[in-house]
């Protein structure tokens, strides 16, 4: 989350629970620069999968039954972060990792854009990828040269049979 998110979250868990207030502008300055550092990798809203951070500080609050820290202390960012995990893993859950534009013989490249994939889908700033690509993003043509460049894997004696029975096939035999 961003500053200007905290200092949005601080301020709703205010009204919600005076402890959470700061007492001097300074205590404000370093609770959120503070609270921002430990919730970098939390989105305030991640639509994908339903979380809007302001719900998980109300559900801290209205905890019912046999768990009750909000009794004994305010919300802290541990707390957010608990209620984070479970969205998280659900969205890690679902995602397949698109195969990377990067070149594979280039592994540092390569390796870069699947953790780059990783981190903005577990940060709620990219929605999952249910399912996986057939080929990477190449056109037919693109594809079409490429093999045309390279040369087929199958053998020649293959490709002739191959052709006589398409001829035959066409011809009607």
């Amino acid at each position: 989350m961003e500053h200007e998110h905290v200092a949005a979250l601080l301020d709703f868990a205010a009204t919600i629970d005076h402890r959470v207030r700061p007492t001097t502008p300074q205590h404000a300055a370093a609770t959120i620069t503070a609270w921002t550092t430990a919730l970098r990798d939390v989105p305030a809203v991640a639509t994908a999968v339903g979380w809007d951070v302001a719900f998980a500080v109300r559900g801290y609050y209205e905890r019912k039954g046999g768990d009750q820290p909000a009794q004994f202390r305010p919300i802290g960012p541990a707390d957010i972060l608990a209620a984070w995990a479970p969205r998280r893993a659900e969205l890690m859950s679902r995602h397949v990792a698109p195969t990377p534009a990067a070149d594979p013989d280039d592994v540092p490249a390569y390796l870069a854009e699947i953790r780059a994939d990783r981190a903005a889908v577990s940060t709620g700033r990219a929605t999952p990828v249910e399912q996986r690509q057939l080929t990477r993003r190449e056109s037919p043509e693109e594809i079409t040269a490429r093999v045309t460049a390279t040369g087929s894997p199958i053998p020649p004696d293959a490709q002739r049979e191959l052709a006589l029975y398409r001829n035959k096939r066409n011809i009607g035999m």
